[in-house]
């Protein structure tokens, strides 16, 4: 789950992006569950997954990925 997440936040397109988006999510958990009380371990999986949620919602080919322009 851990990985998709940080696929799809940097973008499956872009090999740099999900490294990107790997260092983004463990990052964005670890301030999550520091500095927002109530959050600990057991919700940490929830958290990556309405991160994806967001991402898809926001930007849907991710931060660094490209989206795909086809002309008929």
């Amino acid at each position: 789950i851990y990985g998709f997440a940080a696929a799809v936040l940097g973008g499956l397109t872009s090999p740099f992006g999900a490294v990107m988006g790997g260092f983004l999510v463990g990052i964005f958990e670890n301030l999550v569950g520091t500095y927002i009380p109530g959050v600990g371990n057991e919700l940490k999986l929830p958290i990556a997954l309405a991160l994806i949620i967001v991402v898809l919602v926001v930007k849907p080919a991710g931060l660094f990925g490209r989206a795909i322009v086809k002309r008929v």
